[in-house]
């Protein structure tokens, strides 16, 4: 195989370039799921929520023409099922793993259901537009630098702030101060008359949003298309890289990006060696950004350092118990 063609000077930048856009969607279900996992809420329905942003915002889209309606739909979708989640794991206070699981089934089932339902008579898959890539004036023909940084959708540029605006609002605002203490020590907030319930029900359901947005993105931005499952447990690595982050939501989008790259050099590779005629199977490829994600996960968890996990991560809160 000619590696030139897939990591040389010349193919570099294109690969950078799309291994960002890649990483877009996993980053967005991944700095959701740090603000939900801070207040103290196990979302492992985040898959669910993903996919069923996938299909709203894909029909949305598809029927209206227009891409921001697909993507206000893709988040509402997401938003609908985070509250979902919420009432079952904040107002019943019942398993929260289980809940999640429950999410992610339902979700697999209806979107598929109700996209054969749609799209059932055609004879090809229904596509839609892809969005232009804005070329920045000036920054976009800088060599190299321009090419990887300034040549995306404006989708892209909304990701990157959405992570600097979660992060900023967990370390630099009281309300992000308030959403740490309902997940490191809920019993301690609420003799401080702050309202657990409250604050986690909003952390799920901003989870819901960007999970949903994550999943719209998905479609409108790089497939132009919807199939079942079209998530392909994005959604749960996601979960994954909130530990290899460490909560924090830089370090959970730079996870992301991680697998982003190696779903770019995993196509490389595939167009360098002809594809299914190169003789290796397809799966093997397609399983490589998984395998490198949980590898830097494994690794990460093996530095010794203390764990930056809540201390209520995952556990009810009931009032009448802790006190």
């Amino acid at each position: 195989m000619d590696w030139g063609r897939v990591i040389g000077p010349s193919a570099l930048p294109g690969l950078i370039n799309s291994g960002i856009r890649f990483a877009v969607p996993i980053a967005l279900a991944g700095i959701g799921e740090t603000l939900c996992e801070r207040a103290g809420v196990l979302n492992l329905g985040l898959e669910g929520m993903m996919l069923s942003g996938a299909l709203g915002g894909f029909m949305a889209a598809f029927y209206s023409g227009n891409m921001w309606v697909g993507l206000l739909v893709g988040i509402l979708a997401g938003v609908l099922l985070g509250s979902v989640m919420a009432f079952l794991s904040v107002t019943l206070k019942s398993d929260q793993v289980i809940n999640g699981i429950a999410i992610v089934l339902f979700a697999q089932g209806f979107t598929s259901f109700v996209y054969g339902r749609a799209f059932s008579t055609r004879s090809s898959p229904p596509q839609i537009r892809a969005p232009h890539p804005l070329h920045i004036p000036g920054l976009s023909s800088i060599p190299l630098v321009g090419q990887i940084l300034f040549r995306h959708t404006l989708l892209v540029y909304v990701a990157v702030g959405l992570v600097a605006v979660v992060w900023w609002v967990l370390f630099r605002t009281r309300l992000g101060l308030t959403i740490r203490a309902v997940g490191e020590d809920p019993a301690a907030a609420d003799a401080a008359a702050i309202n657990v319930a409250r604050f986690r029900w909003g952390a799920v359901v901003a989870c819901g949003a960007l999970a949903g947005f994550g999943g719209a993105v998905l479609v409108i931005d790089q497939l132009q298309q919807f199939q079942p499952n079209i998530t392909s447990g994005e959604g749960w690595i996601a979960i994954a890289l909130v530990i290899f982050g460490r909560w924090n939501p830089v370090w959970v989008a730079l996870g992301g990006l991680l697998f982003g790259l190696t779903e770019a050099l995993q196509l490389s590779i595939q167009a360098a060696q002809g594809g299914l005629n190169a003789g290796v199977p397809y799966e093997l490829f397609a399983a490589l950004p998984y395998l490198v994600t949980i590898a830097a996960i494994v690794v990460s968890g093996k530095q010794g350092r203390r764990s930056a996990k809540p201390s209520a991560l995952g556990i009810p809160f009931r009032k009448e118990v802790s006190r």
